[in-house]
């Protein structure tokens, strides 16, 4: 083994303890073995217990995409095989096994000659395996060559397992969450499926420029949670039937750090603090709770500001009928760089006029 490998291994074994959105780095430690072993293609299966069935998590080749939809039963295939024996599996002619399955060739049109299969465990419990297509030269995959993928194993399994229990706990802060906000808005007839309408535009506009996975998750949650501070606000002035007082206006201007003060308690859900308490600063620095003013206002508060205007505009209020989306825009529009950040509002510009255009041609 040369050093080169031994060092790049310890790297990717770090990065997998440390990280937590894990994809990037189950790629680069699959590349890793491809070039180390010599193989055309390698992949990550992993179980879905529910439906008794394995999946790829991660595959190398111009395929990916189009395999990524395969499920194979339990035991069928050469990777069934290794994850209900529980052991590694080396076939140098995949036309001589009986184990080997043409599902994913038939699919990519891909010709697989060899593979090497070795089970990913965790405390002793098998919860997937890693597959190398193809020995490029020599005689074939050999005993050294599973124990290299064996190094790496280690690390992964335990990587998926955490993974797997992180996306869990964010799927109890996000349900949850959305339960208590939708909970909030039938405090006032008006707002209902406000939270959820602000959520949707906002990971539009998260998506459009370029946000991560993660990144889309927090804004998610922070455009989930950017009212949740009404919840210590007097119903009286939720479900006034009239344009508030300038004393109920101050009253309701508390609401942003109000929810700030809820949410900060929750370790969990820091990331989501941004949105919730700075979505009403605007960019000229006339806005509340810190008069905050263009660059120093979150990403995240930009984009729910501009969402949030929307969708109240958009739907009726007690004291007046819902504007336009063409109206609304143009309001927005008006507002940019004074209230709004232009880039966002550019996006969200482009968002609606497709939206709009897709809704006449539909009908």
């Amino acid at each position: 083994m040369n050093n080169n490998f031994y060092e790049k291994l310890l790297t990717i074994w770090e990065r997998l303890n440390s990280e937590l959105d894990i994809d990037f780095v189950l790629t680069n430690a699959m590349s890793l073995l491809e070039e180390e072993i010599g193989a055309e293609r390698s992949s990550i299966w992993e179980i879905d217990s529910d439906k008794n069935e394995i999946f790829f998590r991660i595959l190398s080749g111009d395929e990916s995409e189009k395999l990524k939809e395969i499920r194979l039963k339990m035991g069928e295939g050469v990777v069934g095989h290794t994850i209900s024996e529980k052991k590694v599996i080396i076939i140098n002619n995949v036309k001589q096994s009986p184990y080997w399955s043409k599902k994913v060739d038939s699919v990519s049109h891909f010709e697989t000659k060899s593979i090497l299969s070795v089970p990913l465990e965790y405390k002793g419990e098998v919860i997937g395996a890693i597959q190398l297509i193809n020995k490029i030269k020599g005689d074939g995959f050999s005993k050294e060559d599973s124990e290299k993928v064996k190094m790496i194993a280690i690390p992964i399994s335990t990587a998926l397992v955490n993974a797997k229990m992180y996306n869990e706990l964010k799927n109890i802060f996000f349900e949850t969450s959305l339960a208590l906000a939708d909970a909030i808005e039938k405090r006032d007839y008006y707002t209902a499926g406000h939270t959820r309408r602000v959520m949707k535009y906002s990971v539009m506009i998260g998506e459009r420029l370029g946000f991560s996975k993660e990144q889309l998750y927090w804004l998610s949650l922070s455009a989930i949670l950017h009212d949740i501070g009404k919840i210590g606000i007097p119903d009286a002035i939720l479900n006034k039937q009239a344009p508030l007082d300038s004393a109920e206006r101050e009253i309701m201007k508390k609401h942003p750090v109000l929810g700030y003060e809820i949410v900060k308690k929750v370790e969990g859900l820091r990331k989501a603090l941004d949105g919730i308490l700075y979505h009403h600063e605007t960019e000229d620095g006339s806005g509340y709770p810190e008069g905050l003013k263009n660059g120093e206002i979150p990403l995240f508060a930009k984009i729910i500001s501009v969402c949030d205007t929307f969708d109240a505009m958009t739907t009726d209020r007690p004291y007046r009928k819902a504007l336009s989306y063409q109206k609304a825009i143009e309001e927005i529009d008006k507002y940019s760089g004074k209230q709004f950040d232009p880039r966002v509002v550019e996006v969200f510009k482009t968002i609606i006029n497709e939206k709009v255009m897709r809704e006449l041609n539909e009908g």
